[in-house]
């Protein structure tokens, strides 16, 4: 490549990169960051661990800049070390974008040099479909910052009088609000497939939940030897479990209004009566009194567990008893059990709604 667009030093790059694979773990360290440094100065003393992407134009305009700064924002574990370009050969212009792709591990020095896993680890996607993602997408952004010239327009005779011009003007400004109005209309088309993909995902979540809380109550309790027991969990876990048990009693509460609004409706012939009926058990082993016992029982696990939130180079962890992690267990457990019979309760409420109301003939 003959000239130089853009560059940013190797381990400045690198650096960047980890510390945005990082941050879900916190901010790293000035040691953390020494170390990086020092992995991957003598990593690349031996290897050229640099991946590129060139990208073959035909002559047109290219806004290099723009596209340069869409890959840094859609790829953010790529550490971006040089835009490059030539003198365009046999009517064609080369640009080149040489990268490293960063992927983050548990075991082991926790950053490593791998296409596809970072890849799959962006997207989260098997790497063969995250590698062809990552090629559509790039795609699509080069092709967003080109413009060809390859047609030539034929100078226009000069437009004489007023009215002319008038009616040109009047055309443009036709064609132009047609196309506005075609891209509006197949993005509202795009937003409704996309939502209603995210309904059914949502609905298949909901009814996941139920069926998992269902299934935690229905298996054999015994009572355990180890229940002082120390364990560790991952912070996220422990944090997940415990926003469930705090929320315990207010989703009591919201599923309590939702089963009386919905106690005259039938649900003959849904397919989910049987598992009603289940909950219906389920909840009547559990009163008012020990909902409402709930936020003190998390306020005595709270104590007794201990927080790690920053060990080194390793995710943040929580040590507690194996008794109160059972405890939040079932209290999560309970919790996805009434926000799924929610979520059913909530979806037949909308759909008495919907229905048309019966005229005076249909009633008589």
């Amino acid at each position: 490549m003959s000239n130089e667009l853009a560059s940013t030093e190797l381990l400045v790059a690198i650096e960047k990169s980890c510390e945005y694979l990082y941050a879900p773990e916190g901010s790293l360290s000035e040691g953390q960051r020494e170390k990086i440094r020092s992995h991957f100065q003598q990593l690349f003393q031996w290897m050229d661990g640099s991946y590129h992407l060139e990208l073959l134009l035909e002559p047109g305009e290219f806004d290099w800049p723009s596209f340069y700064q869409s890959m840094k924002q859609f790829f953010p574990q790529f550490a971006w070390l040089k835009a490059q370009t030539e003198e365009p050969k046999y009517g064609k212009q080369m640009y080149r974008f040489d990268f490293v792709p960063l992927v983050f591990r548990k075991s082991g020095f926790p950053f490593a040099v791998h296409l596809e896993e970072s890849l799959a680890q962006q997207f989260a996607l098997s790497a063969e479909e995250a590698l062809k993602h990552g090629e559509q997408l790039i795609q699509e952004l080069a092709e967003q910052n080109f413009s060809s010239n390859k047609k030539d327009e034929k100078p226009l005779p000069p437009i004489k009088n007023a009215e002319e011009k008038t009616q040109a003007a009047e055309h443009s400004i036709d064609l132009v609000q047609k196309e506005d109005d075609k891209q509006e209309t197949q993005s509202k088309a795009r937003l409704r497939a996309v939502n209603q993909k995210l309904e059914m995902v949502i609905e298949k979540l909901e009814l996941s939940m139920l069926y998992s809380g269902i299934q935690y109550f229905n298996q054999e309790r015994k009572e355990e030897s180890d229940w002082d027991k120390q364990i560790k969990i991952s912070l996220r876990e422990y944090t997940y479990l415990l926003q469930k048990a705090r929320f315990l009693e207010q989703m009591w509460n919201l599923n309590g209004e939702l089963v009386n609004k919905t106690e005259k409706m039938t649900v003959t012939g849904n397919k989910l009566v049987y598992e009603r009926d289940q909950v219906k058990q389920i909840k009547a082993n559990l009163s008012a009194r020990d909902i409402h016992f709930v936020l003190y029982e998390c306020q005595v696990i709270e104590s007794r567990a201990k927080v790690h939130a920053r060990p080194w180079f390793r995710k943040p962890y929580v040590k507690l008893m194996k008794m109160d992690y059972d405890n939040l267990l079932g209290k999560a457990a309970y919790f996805d059990l009434l926000q799924g019979e929610s979520s059913i309760l909530e979806k037949m409420v909308r759909e008495q709604k919907d229905q048309p109301a019966k005229t005076a003939e249909e009633v008589g």
